[in-house]
């Protein structure tokens, strides 16, 4: 798809993923959709889900586990692509392998969590016809490659360096999926570490460092979400709404409605039926 020197761009790739030829300086894989796996376990963030991108090594990519369900793109740079990349985008000041540094991919596998103009990128390639592809691939990797360029990696990075087993990731998906299910109701902290079996504390921890958020942000955020596609979807009055999620009080809920969606239930029902009207 891409006629540039040195550069493999892989489209439409599943589980079974033929090992390249020959050894990449580097590698980015975006997940469409499944999972991906790798490692031991022993870190918070060995896996990559739909819509976020891993930069590995050669040696990382062999060890790659894909979902069965897995679709996704792989970008494969090798040795020649240094010279072809800094000719091909002149100006841009793209250097290969500041990348590998700046992202230590030596050291493990770096995941980069959702970024709307990576996703776009894909998203945009994924649509247009196969004989226009060649031409907006070389736009989107040069959009990816100013967007790594420009990423802060320490804050994108959270909190790689824990040490948390595959055990445990596997219980706060456990609770986090828990949580979606019984919407409307609400748990401690107490509660929930003692029906998946987990000390309180390691399991604040293990979920923050897995979803990015404490439990009650993420829990709140997801009763939020659920009451926000009711308010678009149907006519229900906002104290039953509010029911739903797990308030009894509207005003508890209203407030709670705006810290995470930027108004109360009442704007975003009005403001959505106007923008659909």
């Amino acid at each position: 798809m891409l006629n540039i020197a040195g550069i493999e761009w892989r489209q439409n790739i599943n589980k079974c993923v033929n090992a390249p030829t020959k050894a990449p300086i580097f590698a980015l894989e975006f997940c469409r959709q499944g999972r991906i796996e790798w490692g031991s376990g022993i870190l918070p963030c060995n896996h990559l889900e739909s819509g976020e991108m891993l930069i590995c090594n050669a040696w990382a990519l062999s060890t790659l586990n894909r979902s069965q369900d897995y679709k996704g793109e792989l970008i494969l740079f090798y040795e020649e692509a240094k010279e072809s990349i800094r000719n091909t985008f002149a100006g841009f000041d793209l250097d290969l392998d500041s990348f590998k540094t700046k992202f230590k991919i030596s050291e493990k596998p770096f995941i980069v969590h959702t970024r709307e103009e990576i996703q776009a990128v894909f998203g945009k390639l994924a649509r247009i016809k196969e004989n226009m592809q060649k031409e907006y691939a070389r736009l989107g990797l040069l959009e990816i490659l100013l967007t790594l360029k420009n990423m802060d990696a320490s804050r994108e990075s959270i909190c790689r360096d824990c040490n948390i087993s595959m055990l445990q990731v596997e219980k706060v998906y456990g609770i986090r999926s828990f949580i979606c299910d019984n919407i409307d109701s609400h748990y401690t902290i107490e509660e929930l570490a003692d029906k998946f079996d987990m000390p309180p504390t390691a399991m604040k921890l293990c979920f923050k460092n897995v979803f990015g958020l404490p439990v009650f942000t993420y829990a709140r955020r997801e009763r939020m979400k659920h009451a926000a596609k009711q308010l678009r979807e149907c006519d229900r009055g906002i104290l039953e709404i509010a029911g739903t999620v797990g308030y009894n009080n509207g005003s508890k809920f209203a407030h709670a409605f705006q810290d995470v969606m930027g108004m109360t239930p009442k704007e975003y029902r009005k403001r959505y039926r106007q923008n659909a009207a």
